[in-house]
């Protein structure tokens, strides 16, 4: 055979024979392939990175744009808002303006597109995050940025958010207008409850409380949180004098003698037996020794005040009295608590008068009233409804020896001086049980995020 044929069919055994041997096949389609799956290990490993990034910036946009409401929303003035926001980005890892990160915080606004936002301003932050691009540019992604001299993918997150108030009871309130609260060289305070005035808020020297003030007026330094320019507050108990009797007495009172030949208290007007009477006093009632009530009920005084005459109104456990100072709308007459000694008594826990202690008559006339702490002493489980009294208190208020933690004050006007701890340490912490319902009101605002 001659060598040329020998030649060509050596030749086609060996083709025949490598197309059918798979040895080294995967090196060969490796070789071809590399590229694209270069380009789909980018898609992947790049794609699923920037989902836990932007999954990371969203949680931190949540929160940082419900501090930045919250903040904004109980702050009298400035952009704290933005400090605050930025703040708490930056404790997720986001920091504007290091490692191409970006965290805005606008001012707030409205948002048409945005349901919850479209009628009243929202809080917003935002956070964008460059992040450079590896494999991914093998499957032809160039990004959407530049990142220096090569390309990037720019990430960003938004949160808005709106104001929700939180309303909580108040433990004074002053109805009057004009300087209705104010304390002066307050030295420190124990109270946490919050306080409130549809007049001005004015203290000096320390914080009266550490809870809330608000006013509707100017604020000055009572609570170490505080708002002003809120909603007038309404009188939170005037409903009840509907359920005061009918004045009995027909014009005849009688009164603790102020002067020498001013005529002597009548004996219906002295009260020395340890139960209330059954019907009204016509004027002023006067203890006549110390009085411990063993059943409760409601005290009605007529067109007089309550004189303690330097003895003890006490109220045994379980029993609940109201002091309701009633009458006519005249000068002429004071209704309030009046002569040394202690005032120790719990309100009712149930029933019509549930929760209150003293009731003064919303119809009276304006009164004025100064509490030293000592003439007399209270120790008062309850609310103290004065609402016709420019009250200035210079001693404290404890709590009643068979009470519960509860005292709440409402009075027209008050100025707190003195000693400054008007109120017992957690003045309302039991008024559920004591059955008495605070006066409630804004106290903060929350941010709440608007999905």
């Amino acid at each position: 055979m001659p060598i040329h044929f020998q030649f060509r069919r050596t030749f086609a055994q060996s083709v025949r024979h490598f197309l059918h041997s798979r040895r080294g096949n995967i090196a060969a389609l490796t070789a071809l392939l590399i590229v694209p799956l270069a380009a789909l290990l980018g898609m992947a490993t790049e794609g699923g990175s920037w989902f836990l990034i932007t999954r990371a910036m969203q949680n931190a946009a949540d929160s940082a744009v419900i501090a930045a409401a919250t903040n904004g929303g109980n702050a009298t003035s400035g952009t704290d808002y933005v400090n605050e926001g930025k703040a708490i980005a930056s404790s997720y890892g986001f920091v504007n303006g290091s490692n191409n990160a970006t965290v805005t915080v606008p001012a707030p606004a409205k948002y048409a597109s945005v349901t919850s936002c479209a009628a009243a301003n929202c809080y917003q932050v935002k956070i964008t995050k460059t992040v450079p691009l590896y494999l991914i540019e093998l499957a032809g992604f160039n990004g959407n940025t530049a990142l220096g001299a090569t390309r990037g993918q720019q990430l960003s997150a938004v949160a808005l958010a709106t104001l929700k108030t939180v309303s909580a009871p108040f433990c004074l309130t002053a109805l009057g207008t004009g300087n209705a609260l104010r304390a002066n060289g307050v030295p420190h305070s124990n109270v946490a409850c919050n306080i409130q005035s549809n007049g001005d808020a004015d203290c000096n020297g320390h914080d009266l409380t550490s809870g809330w003030s608000d006013s509707v007026g100017n604020a000055n330094s009572c609570g170490t949180k505080q708002h002003k320019g809120v909603s007038t507050i309404g009188d939170p108990y005037s409903s009840l004098a509907s359920n005061i009797p009918a004045n009995p007495c027909a014009g005849n009172y009688s009164f603790v003698p102020a002067k020498k030949n001013d005529p002597a208290l009548s004996g219906a007007n002295k009260w020395s037996a340890n139960s209330l009477p059954a019907s009204p006093i016509c004027g002023d009632y006067q203890l006549q020794n110390d009085i411990t009530l063993s059943s409760g009920g409601t005290l009605y005084i007529e067109n007089g005040n309550l004189d303690l005459n330097g003895h003890t109104l006490k109220t045994n456990a379980n029993v609940g009295l109201t002091i309701v100072l009633t009458g006519t709308n005249s000068g002429s007459y004071s209704h309030v608590i009046t002569g040394g000694g202690t005032l120790d008594i719990s309100s009712p826990t149930s029933g019509t008068w549930s929760g209150m202690a003293i009731y003064q008559d919303p119809n009276v006339a304006a009164q004025s009233m100064t509490y030293t702490g000592n003439s007399p002493t209270w120790n008062i489980s309850g609310i103290v409804y004065l609402p016709k009294t420019d009250f200035t208190a210079k001693g404290a208020v404890n709590k009643s020896a068979n009470g519960f933690s509860c005292f709440t004050l409402v009075v027209n006007t008050i100025l707190v001086s003195g000693t400054g701890d008007l109120f017992y340490t957690n003045a309302q912490s039991q008024c559920a049980q004591q059955g008495a319902s605070s006066p409630t009101n804004q106290a903060y605002v929350v941010g709440a995020l608007v999905r």
